[in-house]
Order: C-alpha cells, then sequence, then structure tokens
C-alpha cells in the first residue's frame, strides 16, 4: 500500500461508527494509515462515501457500512456483514448527536432521540460486537478485543443548557467502567474518551456565541484553544493499539486542559 506508514494496525479489522465526518473519520483515516481494514459506519452515505475515498488516496482498505445506529435491527445487520470479513479487533463506538437547549424548553422527545443515539446507539452496537469478541481464539496471553467509546468532556464538567447531552455522555462513562469490569475475565479492554472543544461538523453547527466566549480562561494550552478532530484520533489510536494492553475501564480527557479529573 502506497502511503501506509508504521502499521502498527496491521491486519486489524476495525469498525467505526459515525465515521462520515470529524472524530470518527479523523480515526478511520488514521487506522488505515497504520493497516487496519476499517469499516466506516454513518447514516450520511455521502459522509461514509468522502472517507472512504480519503482512505482509498492513501492506499487504505475501508468499506462502507450504512445503517442507523439508533435502530437494534439495523446495527444487528450492520455487524453481521462486518464478520463476513473477519473477526473485529476492534470497535470504535463514536457516533453521537449534541445540542444546545434550556432544560425548560426540552421536550421529551428530544431527550429520547439523544439518548437512543448517544446511549442506545453504543449499547446496541458494542453488544453485537462483545458477544462475538468474547469467543474469539487468541493466545492466553492476548486481549480478545478492544472496545473504544466517544463520551465527553461535558460527562465531567456539564454545562448549562446542555443537560440531556450531558446526561446521554455521563451515562457512557458508566457503561465503560461496567463493561470493562464484566469482560475484562474475558480479555476485552473497555475505555472511553472524553473530548472537549474539537473542530468537527457537529461543534461548527451547534456551538453558540455564548459558549465560544465561555471557552475563555478555561483551555489551558494557550497554543491550541480548540482541538482538531486529529488529537482525539491520536488517543484512539493508542486505545486501539498493544501499547494500551494494560489499560481499561478508564474515562480520558482530550480537552486540553480544560478538565482535570
Amino acid at each position: 500500500m502506497k502511503n501506509i506508514q508504521n502499521k502498527r494496525l496491521l491486519g486489524k479489522i476495525a469498525l467505526i461508527t459515525g465515521a462520515g465526518s470529524g472524530i470518527g473519520r479523523a480515526t478511520a483515516i488514521r487506522f488505515a494509515k497504520e493497516g487496519a481494514k476499517v469499516i466506516v459506519n454513518d447514516i450520511n452515505e455521502e459522509g461514509v462515501k468522502e472517507t472512504l475515498r480519503m482512505i482509498e488516496e492513501l492506499g487504505g482498505e475501508a468499506y462502507p457500512a450504512i445503517a442507523d445506529v439508533s435502530n437494534e435491527e439495523e446495527v444487528k445487520k450492520m455487524v453481521e456483514n462486518t464478520y463476513e470479513k473477519g473477526e473485529v479487533d476492534i470497535l470504535f463506538a463514536n457516533a453521537g448527536i449534541g445540542d444546545y437547549n434550556p432544560f425548560l424548553r426540552t421536550p421529551f422527545k428530544f431527550w429520547d432521540r439523544m439518548f437512543k443515539i448517544n446511549f442506545f446507539g453504543v449499547v446496541f452496537v458494542a453488544r453485537e460486537v462483545i458477544k462475538r469478541m468474547q469467543r474469539r481464539k487468541v493466545p492466553d496471553d492476548q486481549l480478545r478485543g478492544k472496545i473504544i467509546i466517544t463520551s465527553s468532556g461535558a460527562a465531567k464538567e456539564p454545562q448549562a443548557k446542555m443537560s440531556a447531552y450531558s446526561a446521554s455522555k455521563a451515562a457512557l462513562v458508566a457503561l465503560t467502567v461496567s463493561l470493562a469490569k464484566e469482560f475484562g475475565k474475558k480479555r476485552i479492554s473497555v475505555n472511553c474518551i472524553c473530548p472537549g472543544t474539537i473542530l468537527t461538523p457537529m461543534y461548527g453547527a451547534q456551538t453558540t456565541k455564548e459558549q465560544l466566549e465561555g471557552l475563555d480562561g478555561q483551555v489551558h494550552l494557550e497554543h491550541k484553544p480548540v482541538g482538531d478532530p486529529e488529537d482525539v484520533a491520536n488517543l484512539v489510536f493508542f486505545l486501539a493499539s498493544n501499547d494500551s494492553d494494560y489499560i481499561s475501564g478508564q474515562a480520558i480527557n482530550v480537552t486540553g486542559g480544560m478538565i482535570f479529573h
């Protein structure tokens, strides 16, 4: 393959949800550069096509998986199709939505949609992958697989007028720890990442002037007040690589120093 760098993930299969843009796309590209076969999921078909095009330009290997992660049956079919290409080594459950709404003006249907995508979208795909992953035949000194979940800095430092989003992401931190404890004996590691302010399409579409002004003085890396998707992809790659084999059950910040716990 041309332009493939260190190939730290050579021979691995990675399923990434929400890979049609932003953090998911950046991670898909990073994984492909490292030699992984990447299954690119998103509900946005055009976004998936663009991610595939970018990976193919690098000489990487990637396949589309158009599905709505909040639809359990679609997720089951997606995972079945993925396993036809081989056993999944890495699941990056990244798909999610965000918004900015005052609590008293947030209808239940908004809460319902937020949790269906952000929380149950992870539950559905993790369940389908883990039940297969736990049966993998691997040497006794190796992990059977790695699960990485995208939570948010808002899970640890909830912001005003983001109650539904913050709650859905906090639930993912609890899910991460519970799954890590339950499946550690099956040699499956489970971690989550907690990004702060990252320049993604979701950030650009939904961040208000009030929120931007509120960032002043919160980020402690003055050279970079706002992160890029690649900053997060670097952490996800570390968690997917063998270098993190002794790490599980952690919620790791990528916030430029905005959050310290």
